[in-house]
């Protein structure tokens, strides 16, 4: 029960930080990760909790390397994984990612941008094979008109969704 309220209190930071101002700070993701290691190894699950955080800077290094979050979100991931373990950090960024496509769909449909989707999708995947891990020249955040949301917050709701449902998927 401890790990479900560190990671609720550190998702809920990231995402209120994540949404004023558009960043995760390292103020919050390093100490989370110590804290999270820590209390693993107090609980005896130290190989699951690195693992999972392992896992959380891998997956958040590629995503930011594409341009699809920042970094303080891909150190978040990694957090996360220290907090709490494979099982739920896995579920946590599943139900995440899905709250995130929901986001985007809800976005551009709001901005009337929903019937490009297709468009910018195809080329973001063929764009891999001759960028590599670079953000599309085109289709990045930083491109004018881009539409972007702060991912801590769908992750959050990812968290709130795996600690609901954890019982009945872990």
């Amino acid at each position: 029960m401890a790990t479900a309220a560190v990671a609720l209190a550190l998702a809920g930071a990231a995402a209120v930080c994540d949404w004023a101002w558009r960043r995760v700070p390292n103020w919050l993701t390093a100490p989370a990760l110590a804290a999270g290691l820590g209390l693993s190894y107090y609980n005896g699950r130290e190989v699951t909790a690195a693992a999972a955080a392992a896992a959380g800077l891998a997956v958040g290094w590629v995503l930011w390397r594409l341009g699809a979050l920042g970094a303080g979100d891909a150190k978040l991931l990694a957090a996360l994984g220290a907090v709490l373990g494979w099982k739920r950090w896995f579920w946590s960024l599943a139900f995440g990612l899905v709250a995130a496509a929901v986001l985007a769909v809800a976005q551009l449909a709001h901005r009337r941008r929903l019937a490009a989707l297709p468009h910018v999708t195809g080329a973001l995947v063929r764009g891999w094979s001759v960028y590599g891990l670079r953000p599309h020249p085109q289709h990045n955040p930083e491109a004018p008109g881009a539409v972007t949301a702060p991912f801590a917050v769908p992750l959050a709701l990812g968290l709130v969704g795996a600690l609901l449902l954890g019982p009945r998927l872990i």
